[in-house]
């Protein structure tokens, strides 16, 4: 009975989930994490830049996190 509790809560508080993607790729772009912001070795790596990517993910962390406060507001 308490593991049906966990996909309960998780379907009824699932903006909180981009919350933490969105807080865990601003966080990625900001402290420079390798794992995130690295291009070398990726098919497209001569497309995008270390900073260009540094920049994406910052933008796209704020999109997440604007979001999915956005949806705990109306939620309220």
């Amino acid at each position: 009975m308490e593991g049906a509790k966990f996909p309960a809560m998780l379907r009824e508080h699932w903006h909180l989930i981009p919350l933490a993607i969105g807080i865990l790729l601003l966080l990625g772009a900001i402290l420079n994490w390798n794992w995130l912001c690295d291009p070398t070795g990726k098919p497209e790596s001569h497309r995008y830049s270390r900073g260009s990517r540094r920049a994406i993910f910052f933008l796209l962390g704020i999109v997440l996190i604007v979001s999915s406060l956005w949806r705990c507001l109306l939620t309220l």
